[in-house]
């Protein structure tokens, strides 16, 4: 019995606990809704696909898949790369997959996959070593590295050519205009210090914003009501345009 009532005792004293905090994690935008969803971008990130092909999808496509995830992560890029095939093997050759793991890597996929055309379609990129059919590519364009070696016959040569391929590729990738968000509300604090600005937005909750132009500061007063565009930079949501209402 008494251990039952200290369970209880923790319950409740929990649930005060949260009733207290929840008002506070609202209006700080960290509601339930917000906690999950941050708890679902640790697990699944937004990310944009690239997409590379080879003709079995189990070598060339594999190599460069894995060397570009690794190299995305690196630099922090919102890209993930998949490997396709046109006709596919039913596995990945040994020497490609202990080749991959002797640069602390491992292929993609266990069974190669055939490309898609709705794939093909939804990729930032589609990069081919071998011609893509019109059937699997669909109204996708098909941007091809022919000048990769054989990678069963000379794995190292081929991966330093990809490898400098990717190279080149991250520099355009990194230009990709970034998402933008539009919302309105009310100025509730001007922090030029610190190089923020709160908003009262919907529902009385309450958000900070990081201001890149220090100009902007000039250009409100607590009360006003305005029209902000905002961008995720460097993991903070940050005011690239305002308008007054």
């Amino acid at each position: 019995m008494d251990g039952s009532r200290q369970d209880n005792s923790l319950v409740t004293t929990a649930g005060r606990f949260l009733a207290l905090i929840m008002p506070a994690l609202i209006v700080f935008g960290l509601g339930p809704l917000t906690v999950a969803a941050s708890a679902a971008d640790a697990v699944a990130p937004d990310s944009k696909t690239i997409v590379f092909v080879c003709l079995h999808g189990s070598v060339k496509s594999q190599v460069a898949a894995a060397h570009f995830n690794r190299i995305a992560r690196e630099r922090g890029l919102p890209y993930t790369a998949i490997s396709r095939g046109i006709e596919v093997d039913s596995s990945i050759p040994t020497r490609i997959r202990d080749n991959l793991n002797l640069d602390g890597l491992a292929p993609l996929d266990d069974v190669p996959h055939p490309l898609m055309p709705s794939e093909a379609a939804d990729a930032v990129k589609v990069i081919a070593f071998d011609t893509v059919p019109d059937d699997k590519r669909g109204v996708a364009e098909v941007n091809y590295w022919s000048d990769v070696p054989p990678a069963t016959k000379d794995y190292a040569a081929a991966r330093d050519v990809i490898v400098h391929h990717i190279d080149d590729l991250i520099p355009a990738l990194a230009e990709q205009p970034r998402p933008q968000e539009t919302l309105r509300g009310v100025v509730t604090g001007i922090d030029e210090r610190n190089d923020l600005i709160t908003l009262r937005l919907a529902r009385d909750a309450s958000a900070d914003f990081r201001v890149q132009d220090g100009l902007l500061f000039n250009a409100v007063r607590n009360g006003d009501q305005v029209e902000i565009t905002v961008e995720n930079i460097e993991g903070a949501k940050t005011i690239v345009g305002l308008k007054r209402e």
